[in-house]
C-alpha cells in the first residue's frame, strides 16, 4: 500500500459551493482529490490527526449525552459488578498512542421525502499500514449537534486504530443538515444515509490510494445505531447483492419501537426522557402524519420541542435536565399514554413499519448484543428480535446479560466487538 500522498498543512482548496439542505456550505476539498465527482464520492472539506489516546477516550461522547470519563465516574460511585474505569483502561490498552487520520465530508443521499440532499459524515484511517476492511457504522442517539460524526472523533474511531476503515454518516438532520429536523428511528432514511455513505467512501479511498485489501465489510452499530445497523442489512441484501457483509455487529438497539414505546409507557419511566418526543416526531416527520403534538405531548413540550431537540443546542443529557423529570406523563397526554387511544392508531402503524422486527432477518453473521439492566432501550427488544432470528434460522451469536446501565453498556460492547474481530483474525 503506496503512502498517503496528501499534505495535510495549507492543502485545503477552494473547489466549489453547493447548495446542501437549507443551507449553503463552502466546499474545499484535500490537494489530490479535486477531481473527484460530488455526485459519486465523498468530498473531504477537513481533516483531522489525532493520537488515540486515554485522554482521547474520555473526551469521547457518549449516548443520552455526558463523555466517556463522566459515565464511568458516574457508575464507579454505585455499588454494581460494573466496573467503567476497568472497562476503560481496558479500551485503552488496545489503542493507546496509534495515530489515525479523520476526513470530515460531504455526500449525495436522501431525504425522508426521497429528494436528493448532500449529507455529511466522517472517515477515519488508520495513519500507517494497511487497510483490512470497511467498518460502516452506524451512530447511536445524539443531540447536540456537536456529537455528529463530521463534528467530532467518535469513540467509534478507535477501530481505525485496529486497521479499519471507518465510515460514519451523520444521517439528515445532523452535521451539514443540522437545520433540519431528524427523522429519528425512520429506518429507510437512516439506513439510506448510511449505504449512500459506504458507496462515497469507495472513490475516496480509492483516490488517496487507502483502499483496504479486502471487499466483504463489517457493520456496526449501538442504540439508534443497533437498529440502524440491523436495517442497513436488511437493505444490503434485499437491493445491493454486490456487498458482501463478514459481520453485523448490533448492541442495545430499539428493534421493535412499539415494544420500547409500550414498555416505556407501562413503566411510566425513561433515563432519556426526550426519546420519546423524538420517536413521536421522527414518525412524524418520515411517515407525513401530519401529527397535532398537543394531542400527545403537554404544553411545557409543545412550546420547548423546537427549541430543546430541533435547535441541536442540547445533548441528551442537557434536555432531561430542561424537563426537569424521568417521568414519561411528566411530558406526554392521556392519550399518548394510552396505546388503545384513538390517536394512536397512526402512529403505531408508523413505529410498527420502521420496525427491525417483521421483517426478513439478515442472512449475514450477525452478533447481537444487549444489556438486561438497560432502562433506555428495554430488553424487549433483544429478546422480540432473537425470536425473529431463530424463526428464520439465521447465523447469529447472542450476548445479553447483566452489563449495567445503557451508557457503560455501550463500552461493553465495543470492547466485545473488538474481542470478536479478535476471534475473526481481523485484528493481530
Amino acid at each position: 500500500m503506496r503512502k498517503i500522498s496528501i499534505i495535510m498543512c495549507a492543502a485545503l482548496t477552494l473547489v466549489a459551493l453547493y447548495s446542501c439542505s437549507h443551507s449553503e456550505t463552502i466546499w474545499v476539498t484535500i490537494e489530490d482529490c479535486s477531481d473527484l465527482d460530488p455526485a459519486e464520492s465523498f468530498i473531504p472539506y477537513s481533516v483531522n490527526n489525532s493520537v488515540m489516546s486515554q485522554e482521547a477516550i474520555m473526551k469521547c461522547s457518549l449516548p443520552g449525552g455526558g463523555t466517556v470519563e463522566e459515565a464511568a465516574r458516574d457508575e464507579d460511585t454505585k455499588t454494581t459488578s460494573t466496573n467503567g474505569a476497568g472497562l476503560i483502561r481496558a479500551m485503552v490498552s488496545m489503542i493507546d498512542s496509534k495515530e489515525i487520520i479523520s476526513y470530515s465530508g460531504c455526500y449525495k443521499s436522501e431525504d425522508e421525502d426521497g429528494n436528493p440532499i448532500r449529507v455529511s459524515g466522517r472517515i477515519s484511517i488508520p495513519a500507517k499500514g494497511r487497510i483490512s476492511r470497511i467498518m460502516l457504522v452506524s451512530h447511536y442517539t445524539i443531540g447536540h449537534n456537536s456529537e455528529a460524526p463530521s463534528n467530532e472523533v467518535t469513540i467509534e474511531s478507535m477501530f481505525a486504530a485496529r486497521g479499519f476503515a471507518v465510515v460514519q454518516a451523520d444521517y439528515v438532520g445532523y452535521g451539514q443538515t443540522s437545520d433540519r429536523v431528524h427523522p429519528y428511528l425512520c429506518d429507510k432514511v437512516t439506513a439510506r444515509n448510511v449505504i449512500d455513505m459506504y458507496y462515497a467512501s469507495l472513490p475516496f479511498l480509492k483516490k488517496i490510494r487507502r483502499t483496504p485489501d479486502h471487499d466483504d465489510i463489517f457493520l456496526m452499530g449501538f442504540s439508534q445505531g443497533g437498529a440502524v445497523t440491523m436495517s442497513v442489512a436488511q437493505e444490503f441484501e434485499a437491493s445491493h447483492p454486490d456487498v458482501k457483509i463478514r459481520l453485523t455487529m448490533a448492541g442495545g438497539g430499539p428493534y421493535d419501537i412499539c415494544a420500547t414505546y409500550d414498555k416505556l409507557i407501562e413503566n411510566d419511566f425513561t433515563d432519556y426522557p426526550c426519546a420519546i418526543p423524538m420517536i413521536i416526531q421522527g414518525m412524524d416527520y418520515g411517515n407525513d402524519l401530519n401529527l397535532d403534538y398537543s394531542d400527545y405531548f403537554l404544553p411545557r413540550m409543545v412550546e420547548n420541542l423546537d427549541e430543546w431537540i430541533n435547535s441541536k443546542r442540547y445533548t441528551m443529557g442537557d434536555i432531561t435536565q430542561l424537563i426537569g423529570s424521568k417521568k414519561v406523563s411528566s411530558i406526554m397526554t392521556p392519550d399518548a399514554m394510552d396505546k388503545t387511544s384513538p390517536k394512536m392508531t397512526k402512529l403505531y402503524n408508523a413505529m410498527l413499519d420502521n420496525s427491525v422486527i417483521g421483517k426478513m432477518m439478515p442472512r449475514c453473521p450477525i452478533y447481537l448484543f444487549h444489556s438486561l439492566d438497560d432502562t433506555v432501550v428495554p430488553y424487549v427488544n433483544a429478546y422480540n428480535i432473537m425470536e425473529m432470528l431463530e424463526m428464520q434460522d439465521c447465523n447469529v451469536m447472542y450476548n445479553f446479560g447483566h452489563y449495567g446501565p445503557h451508557q457503560i453498556a455501550t463500552l461493553r460492547f465495543f470492547l466485545s466487538c473488538d474481542n470478536l474481530l479478535r476471534d475473526f483474525g481481523d485484528i493481530q
